[in-house]
């Protein structure tokens, strides 16, 4: 996932030229907002980004061409596929459509990042040292096999079953009214044509109430994703210590020097340049 920066869609493309490009939503607004100002449009342009099949974006699509003549057309200059979950493939499981974990990655870093390049890494290497061991110490406090906020959405899901009506086919197959839409649920094959659950891996309302019809829970229909076995294969590797820079060993090679600072004009700035829309801390 970008944020909007060309040269690193160009070099995605050429290093890995199956992978799936998305791009930052909220780079995208912010981008479109320039034009398109106003808290309904925001809003709309959210409810768009955030619909999990076409026809819910289509519907969404219609109302924002309410709000503006030729904001549509603007909107869409963007690919869909790129920041529209309706058109997001769904090997990965994951429905994001902000890049918040590079973003909060580097705020981790960010008193790291402005220290030499020895002193940079080996302040993150002892941070991700003790962040290991807090995740280690955080499975501990699980109550299931399921991570806590795969969880919290499973309940989420769980709560939303009573604004549903099912009719079910005697085998696999189900038809879940929600309001004025219906969906088909297909146990067997693991689909759901809102395609929400495809796209998470964590059972939607409509599998929830599918599997509470015929007397099964939806934990099973979990992806393994989120299960406690594959959270501690992602922490089985160890960082090992090291003693300080004073105690390795010396080498006859050329020292790397840093580049020569280049003095740049007004005052420097140490934090980065929050986008409209962004809160502060």
């Amino acid at each position: 996932m970008a944020d909007m920066q060309k040269g690193f869609s160009a070099a995605l493309n050429e290093v890995l030229p199956n992978a799936e490009f998305r791009m930052c939503a909220r780079h995208i607004w912010s981008n479109w907002h320039k034009k398109w100002k106003g808290e309904e449009r925001r809003k709309q342009f959210w409810r768009c980004s955030k619909s999990s099949y076409e026809v819910k974006f289509k519907e969404e699509l219609e109302k924002m061409d309410k709000l503006g003549k030729d904001i549509c057309r603007d909107l869409l200059y963007y690919p869909k596929k790129s920041w529209v979950r309706a058109y997001f493939e769904v090997h990965s499981k994951c429905d994001v459509v902000e890049k918040n974990m590079c973003e909060i990655f580097n705020s981790w870093i960010l008193a790291s990042r402005h220290k030499s390049i020895i002193t940079m890494l080996e302040e993150i290497r002892r941070k991700i040292m003790t962040r290991k061991v807090d995740m280690l110490k955080f499975v501990d406090t699980w109550i299931s096999d399921i991570s806590p906020m795969a969880r919290l959405l499973l309940e989420d899901s769980k709560e939303l079953v009573r604004k549903c009506i099912i009719l079910w086919n005697a085998n696999v197959g189900f038809e879940i009214g929600e309001g004025l839409h219906k969906h088909v649920v297909n146990l067997t094959d693991n689909v759901c044509t809102c395609r929400a659950w495809q796209l998470r891996g964590i059972p939607c309302q409509h599998v929830v109430l599918a599997y509470y019809h015929i007397n099964e829970e939806p934990e099973q229909a979990v992806e393994h994703w989120y299960k406690r076995d594959t959270f501690l294969k992602a922490y089985k590797y160890f960082i090992q210590p090291m003693t300080n820079i004073k105690m390795w060993p010396e080498t006859n090679n050329p020292k790397i020097e840093p580049p020569k600072p280049k003095p740049m004009p007004g005052r420097p700035q140490r934090n980065r340049k929050k986008k409209y829309g962004k809160l502060s801390k």
